[in-house]
């Protein structure tokens, strides 16, 4: 018999490129998802779907009753920006959804969780920054995510074993290009490709470790295979650092623009976010022999490919 899986947030964008890659491996995926921020377009075919808000009173009787192989918990509210308009909002989406599964997975001895954390934990950091440094985060969205790393570390003695990813920016297809609050990548492109200026909130001397979605999926499926990742935290990045100014020149010309030829335009700042971060990712190539494979330009262009493609924006 083949695996069984839960992915939640399996209808958004880093989630339905991992059901894909699970479903290409021979698993059997159940899709959870409210379909809040997610497309139903993104779910596999394959895949089953079950609609339902992970964080709602009576989540738990919606449930699958068996046992999983493992769960990969992706669903939540990712936005930091968002979490400072509704902190309330922000809280059950992210620490209540992860506190029910975390029972659920008890109760029906589903013993593997992987979950999606974020370099929202680390706050203001000396980068290149690895999993053992001081944890601050700047944001509520980031403070429910340590939250949830600590119910993570309880629940194992309670038999549920997990592994943390602290995923950095994420980017490439299926990325919701009509959400202008999060996602820096996503943000720029859907500016560039509605052919307007490019809002930017910040400095453009910030920066950030921006990895490719295929190379995050990879992170996620070795850590569910491998032994050695059970009950340890890893961050995903490309260990590299990349200047706001150096995304944008970036982004432009894989448009067909030359430099200082696309306008943009600095507009204030935006709440709780981190001047500059990027990954010590020593830890995750030493045990799980991970690396990054996909670089910015090449990530920007196969992303551009797919929203001409699709048309979702301009």
């Amino acid at each position: 018999m083949s695996k069984q899986a839960i992915v939640t947030g399996g209808a958004g964008f880093i989630g339905s490129h991992l059901a894909d890659a699970l479903l290409a491996d021979g698993w059997t995926v159940v899709v959870i998802d409210n379909l809040s921020t997610g497309n139903v377009e993104n779910i596999p075919d394959r895949a089953d779907l079950l609609q339902i808000d992970i964080s709602q009173d009576d989540f738990l009787n919606y449930m699958p009753t068996g046992k999983f192989d493992a769960i990969f918990h992706l669903a939540g509210q990712s936005s930091g920006e968002i979490s400072f308009a509704d902190p309330q909002y922000d809280a059950k989406a992210n620490i209540l959804g992860t506190v029910l599964l975390l029972e659920w997975c008890r109760r029906t001895g589903t013993d593997r969780m992987i979950y999606a954390g974020t370099m929202g934990v680390y706050g203001n950091v000396t980068s290149p920054v690895s999993e053992d440094a001081p944890l601050a985060p700047l944001s509520f969205y980031g403070t429910g995510r340590l939250a949830n790393e600590n119910y993570l570390r309880i629940y194992r003695d309670l038999g549920v074993q997990s592994t943390v990813l602290r995923l950095f920016n994420v980017f490439g297809p299926r990325q919701n290009m009509a959400n202008l609050r999060q996602g820096m990548v996503s943000i720029f492109m859907s500016y560039v490709a509605a052919g307007e200026p490019i809002l930017v909130k910040g400095s453009k001397e910030r920066y950030r470790d921006i990895v490719y979605v295929d190379d995050v999926v990879r992170a996620f499926i070795l850590s569910e295979s491998d032994d050695k990742a059970v009950n340890e935290t890893f961050n995903v990045g490309t260990g590299r650092k990349t200047h706001v100014y150096e995304l944008l020149d970036c982004l432009i010309e894989v448009f067909g623009y030359k430099p200082g030829e696309f306008p943009v335009e600095y507009v204030g700042n935006t709440p709780g976010d981190q001047f500059g971060i990027f990954a010590d990712v020593s830890k995750i190539k030493r045990i799980l022999n991970w690396i990054p494979e996909v670089d910015l330009k090449d990530g920007l262009t196969r992303m551009r490919e797919w929203l001409l493609e699709t048309n979702r924006v301009g």
